[in-house]
């Protein structure tokens, strides 16, 4: 299924819901908010990526930046993903992948490790270089040639550029 039709069926679906529940439908001839396009452009990715799977281009990798970090800070994930989804970045934040039961380590990192080949960049918290999967992640990064970054100092020159 072509990826345009898959943004079609949600977009769709997601401002009927909306419409739905508030009465209310945007204007068709104006772009969608944020809050209802940001969410929308998410769920294509992932739907695209399960549907049309096959190898992820380049071009395709530019805005997406996987998050990587001790996991003993989850709400340190969260936030930075929060600050920058809301600048316009796609973000692989391996705190929300959810917890499997009998998963151990290794099934996790395989799991990360997918997704990490989906994006065009790493962004590191503080404390990263303590955390195995995080040095594994960015040694990985860099052997593909992807840019490593961190964090903070992404949201700082977003702000200050």
């Amino acid at each position: 299924m072509p990826t345009e039709k898959i943004r079609t069926v949600v977009t769709e679906s997601l401002v009927g819901m909306i419409s739905a529940v508030t009465s209310m439908t945007p204007p068709a001839n104006e772009p969608l908010p944020d809050f209802i396009q940001g969410p929308i452009d998410r769920a294509v990715e992932r739907i695209s990526a399960a549907v049309v799977p096959g190898v992820t281009a380049a071009c395709s990798r530019i805005n997406r930046l996987y998050l990587a970090g001790p996991m003993t800070g989850f709400e340190d994930f969260n936030k930075m993903a929060a600050e920058l989804r809301a600048r316009g970045y796609v973000v692989e934040n391996p705190a929300e992948h959810g917890v499997v039961d009998g998963a151990d380590w290794a099934d996790y990192m395989a799991y990360d490790l997918t997704r990490l080949g989906l994006c065009g960049q790493v962004a590191v918290l503080p404390g990263w270089e303590n955390s195995k999967g995080a040095r594994l992640e960015v040694h990985i990064a860099r052997e593909l040639g992807m840019k490593v970054v961190n964090a903070h100092d992404l949201v700082s020159m977003e702000i200050a550029g």
